[in-house]
């Protein structure tokens, strides 16, 4: 009792698995493509710059077809996009992480601003900062909207080391949401002037400076 004896039954389940095995396999592939979509585009785009770059030349690099890049994004644009929001993402992880792995907060506000400056000095985040800094005018704009949510996250986990050390009284007279952006603001205008020259200010010394700033204004 129990067993399906019905050989149609049987038969149907059997396509049933069959069936799903290859969407499973369809799934593998599209997503094999898809990173290696990614990747080409990330070196063309470095190696080329966002406006000479043609969706051909990432093709070429890529090893996919043009049916298979038009699967995935509509155009030169919208994959640049994608590519700015997965580096938000991995940007936003390692804040995280190296935020968490401290425990009081002048310590987790130390190694943001330090997790931050990596984008400026470590040469792989270098260069994919250089690039989304570089994109044209219009582009920011277009997608200016996308581009203030990436930044909203990243000083949310600003945010949240301000008020608990304004909780736990050691920046007793810090407004979190004020200060979190403002903080933003100067940290990023310090990754701006690192990224405009070949050879960036001392990373010591600047990120003494910034700490130095950021806990000066905090304690006010």
């Amino acid at each position: 009792m129990g067993v399906n004896r019905n050989p149609a039954a049987r038969g149907m389940a059997r396509a049933l698995a069959a069936s799903e095995a290859r969407l499973d396999a369809l799934r593998d592939r599209r997503a094999r493509e898809y990173d290696a979509l990614l990747g080409a585009a990330l070196r063309v785009f470095v190696a080329r710059g966002y406006a000479p770059t043609r969706v051909e030349d990432i093709l070429r690099e890529a090893g996919v077809s043009t049916r298979a890049f038009y699967r995935f994004h509509a155009g030169k644009e919208q994959l640049f996009l994608a590519l700015f929001a997965r580096a938000n993402d991995a940007a936003l992880a390692r804040l995280s992480a190296t935020v968490a792995r401290r425990r009081r907060p002048s310590a987790q506000l130390d190694a943001y601003i330090a997790a931050t400056l990596e984008l400026a000095y470590v040469p792989r985040y270098r260069r994919e900062t250089r690039l989304f800094a570089s994109v044209p005018a219009g582009l920011a704009e277009r997608y200016a909207r996308e581009v203030a949510e990436c930044r909203a996250q990243l000083v949310a986990v600003l945010r949240a080391i301000i008020a608990a050390g304004r909780a736990a009284g050691v920046f007793p007279h810090a407004d979190p949401e004020d200060d979190a952006w403002s903080i933003h603001g100067a940290l990023a205008s310090a990754l701006e002037r690192a990224l405009r020259v070949d050879a960036p200010p001392d990373r010591r010394r600047l990120l003494r400076q910034l700490r130095r700033f950021c806990r000066s204004a905090l304690a006010g």
